[in-house]
């Protein structure tokens, strides 16, 4: 009787801590949010390369500029005399020349522009592949009329510090390969990310997708200065 009980009991713990360890994908989404939200605003040096893969063909391209950011998700970037406003999927341009535009991505990148960690279960349907101290992996499968040049995106994330560290991308075309590498820096006791890089896909027209290899660097970081809402406005 003694042996039935302590095996009964030895069952329970153990279901009970698998219970524990199977957190739902929103948890981990919300602490991930949490350590983001730290990050007020920036101010930075941009670095950005990047070469389209065409018919085996590609060429680098570096431009350097600076970019500012307010939380949750206004982005302003001018890079070689062209400046970009973000918010969402709102994007606004204004060339060297002063002509303004309207910006349409056409399925890329791969998240919504101004990304921050609680737009995931809005672009993805999410679910925990792996959660525990070895590291964390959300498997996110893109809702209707998100995203149409991945079919998977699974999140690699830092199980102690709350960060994203990698993507991997399943990409529409097989024959391309997409994951992204994410930098960060620890800055003010803030661990604050700094750049990715990798290769994604991006459609062009009539649902063709080309190879796409990025870098993004940020140098110099000024964090939470308290930069005024009127630099994020594009006035249009």
């Amino acid at each position: 009787m003694i042996k039935r009980t302590a095996a009964a009991a030895l069952i329970l713990c153990l279901l009970a801590s698998t219970a524990l360890a199977i957190r739902p994908a929103q948890a981990i989404v919300d602490k991930i949010n949490a350590n983001y939200q730290k990050i007020r605003d920036a101010s930075v040096d941009l670095t950005l390369e990047y070469s389209l893969m065409l018919f085996g063909c590609s060429g680098l391209r570096r431009q350097q500029g600076k970019g500012w950011f307010k939380a949750p998700d206004r982005i302003k970037a001018v890079m070689e005399g062209v400046t970009y406003f973000a918010r969402g999927n709102r994007i606004r341009k204004i060339d060297e020349k002063g002509k303004r535009f309207y910006v349409r991505l056409l399925h890329a990148v791969d998240f919504t522009p101004g990304f921050h960690a609680g737009l995931m279960p809005h672009n993805f349907r999410l679910r925990v592949l792996q959660d525990d101290q070895e590291g964390i992996i959300i498997q996110g499968i893109p809702k209707p009329g998100t995203l149409k040049n991945v079919t998977e995106v699974r999140f690699h994330i830092d199980p102690q510090r709350y960060t994203i560290e990698k993507l991997d991308l399943d990409l529409v075309d097989r024959n391309l390969s997409g994951q992204i590498n994410v930098f960060h820096e620890l800055i003010d006791g803030v661990w604050v990310p700094v750049g990715f890089e990798g290769t994604s896909a991006l459609e062009i027209r009539d649902n063709l997708l080309i190879g796409l290899r990025l870098k993004l660097l940020a140098k110099n970081v000024r964090l939470n200065t308290g930069l005024a809402e009127r630099i994020f406005d594009p006035g249009f």
